[in-house]
């Protein structure tokens, strides 16, 4: 039994990793559409918001990809690494709850994912010696 939710917990833990690497791999895409288009007059808006402030277009572009990056090295990379794993899933959760906290369901993944990293360190643990 112990197995199965194991499992289960892997899943979740991995769709939730992948939806936020899709999901600011997908806005830093678009900000690097709308910046160009700001650049060369054809669209009227250069910015984009952190933490409901205006921020440059360009620099929303670098924070977006950034906080993909971060999730995607924390969850594939960092296998073995798990403190090295939490530390990049914090400082990715704080740029991703900047920049999407208004969007319901990216609070929720940020807490499954942070759960995640933290479970992974527990299971990375070595067993006690018992005599």
């Amino acid at each position: 039994m112990a197995d199965v939710t194991a499992s289960r917990w892997s899943k979740v833990y991995g769709a939730s990793s992948w939806a936020l690497v899709a999901l600011f791999t997908f806005l830093a895409a678009a900000h690097v559409v709308l910046t160009t288009l700001f650049y060369l007059g054809i669209h009227d808006q250069g910015f984009g918001y952190v933490l409901d402030w205006e921020w440059p277009a360009w620099l929303v572009t670098i924070v977006d990809g950034t906080t993909a990056w971060l999730l995607w090295y924390a969850y594939r990379r960092c296998v073995e690494r798990t403190t090295l794993g939490l530390v990049l899933t914090v400082a990715a959760s704080i740029m991703a709850f900047a920049r999407a906290a208004w969007m319901v369901f990216v609070p929720i993944l940020l807490i499954v994912v942070l759960a995640g990293s933290v479970v992974r360190i527990t299971n990375n643990r070595p067993e006690p010696i018992r005599t």
